[in-house]
């Protein structure tokens, strides 16, 4: 199973179009979003990539909650507030914009995938069994869940 990973998108069309186009190339099942969508459109957007469950958290810029949220349920897609706990597959996911959020739940060991954004830059690192990803902002990042390995790509 592929994941695609990005963050901050602050309604940047040409990089929806690139996420998209690189998402549909590696033929990803799940699309997570880790906050500031910002415009209905482009949750919209992200929603209907074909076959791809959509998985996003509210960022501080998403100010239209009950638009960005009807277009993605209308979708079959998610989004949430706060941090999101679940799982992807056999993984288990935990999710949230700003890292101070997830506070001490990041470093217990009891998710396997950590993914945040907000801070605009690049961070991705194994934490003992546990990979924290955040894309950056420009970024994306292609996750295989079998092995854990990923590609980050740019989007501009």
């Amino acid at each position: 199973m592929k994941i695609g990973i990005i963050t901050d998108t602050h309604d940047n069309k040409a990089l929806l179009k690139k996420a998209i186009e690189v998402f549909a190339e590696h033929h990803v099942d799940c699309v997570l979003h880790a906050g500031d969508i910002t415009s209905p459109s482009s949750a919209q957007a992200l929603a209907e990539i074909d076959h791809a469950r959509f998985i996003a958290v509210f960022g501080n810029c998403d100010c239209d909650s009950s638009s960005l949220e009807s277009v993605v349920s209308c979708h079959k897609g998610e989004i949430h507030m706060g941090v999101y706990k679940g799982n992807i597959g056999d993984k288990k996911l935990l999710m949230a914009h700003d890292p101070r959020a997830l506070g001490d739940m990041a470093v217990t060991g009891d998710f396997d995938l950590i993914v945040y954004g907000h801070t605009h830059v690049q961070d991705i690192h194994r934490d003992g069994n546990t990979l924290v990803i955040n894309p950056g902002q420009s970024w994306a990042v292609v996750l295989d869940l079998e092995n854990m390995d990923y590609e980050t790509i740019l989007l501009q």
